[in-house]
């Protein structure tokens, strides 16, 4: 059994599912004990806080859910969406996020070659001279860091088994590049071609709107993109995921051959539409409540 749980079900051709939870490290924590196969802990948007992360990876710990599975590896398994682009090449982010325990880097705006390779490199620990996965070269720096006590592993098993798949396929940490921009989708072939390491790809919806003029609306053209997106990847052999925003989504995106779906947790309010219907309220968007 790999520690990966997500790299495991990619190899075997099962679909995943991932979450993208609201900045709250009590809804990470619940997810945890989720039929989800990763969380994904968000900074893009909210801010890069290194000590949040390891908090954050602290809380999915459950030393129950271990022994009843008797394995190390996660139910859950937490990925980093870091703050920067790609082609910032910000590599101290990606290092602290490892260093805290995340299984997996989420690299916004991948959108070069150049961006790619940063990410790649900055993901890797030098490796042994001559080894046949020495290039990319790597430049993670190596320190006293969390990580191997996160895993449950000694410092070198941990840098045995800390590598980008299926560039090491024994490598149990995956780079996701979100592929979120006209020139993004340009450039995908050249860097799915020419970089290694990049153990998959998001097809992100948002941001690709803005980019094609959409203004952020799912439009027919934008899902013609995101469908663009999944047949490079598939001719690359580089699993493909995307998100599911509405209600069946999730089925449809399955459908189609996505074999990453991420979504949000629901928030149910089943409660307040009772009162509501019951007190004859109408809702804020001129419905009443069901």
């Amino acid at each position: 059994m790999r520690y990966n749980k997500v790299i495991e079900l990619l190899e075997s051709g099962r679909t995943v599912f991932g979450c993208l939870p609201l900045d709250n490290d009590e809804e990470i924590a619940t997810i945890a004990r989720s039929d989800y196969d990763f969380v994904m802990i968000e900074t893009e948007h909210t801010g890069f806080d290194g000590h949040r992360i390891g908090r954050a990876l602290q809380g999915m710990l459950d030393r129950r859910v271990l022994v009843e599975n008797a394995t190390l590896q996660p139910s859950v398994t937490p990925f980093v969406r870091i703050a920067a682009n790609a082609r910032e090449k910000t590599e101290w982010q990606i290092k602290q996020a490892l260093d805290a325990g995340a299984y997996g880097i989420v690299a916004p705006h991948l959108d070069s070659v150049e961006g790619a390779m940063a990410a790649v490199r900055a993901a890797r620990y030098p490796q042994v001279p001559g080894a046949p996965d020495e290039d990319p070269p790597g430049i993670r720096g190596w320190a006293g860091s969390p990580a191997p006590r996160y895993w449950g592993l000694t410092n070198s098993d941990y840098y045995d088994v800390a590598d980008l798949w299926p560039l090491d396929p024994n490598g149990e940490i995956l780079l996701m590049g979100i592929v979120e921009s006209r020139a993004g989708l340009e450039a995908l072939p050249r860097i799915l071609e020419s970089v290694q390491g990049i153990g998959a790809i998001w097809a992100g919806a948002g941001d690709l709107s803005v980019s094609l003029g959409y203004r952020g609306e799912q439009t027919p053209e934008v899902e013609t993109a995101l469908l663009q997106i999944l047949d490079i990847c598939r001719a690359a052999g580089v699993p493909c995921g995307t998100q599911a925003n509405q209600w069946r989504d999730s089925e449809r995106r399955v459908d189609e051959g996505y074999q990453i779906v991420l979504t949000r947790p629901e928030l149910r309010f089943d409660q307040l539409q009772r009162g509501r219907n019951r007190a004859g309220r109408v809702g804020s968007f001129g419905e009443t409540a069901v």
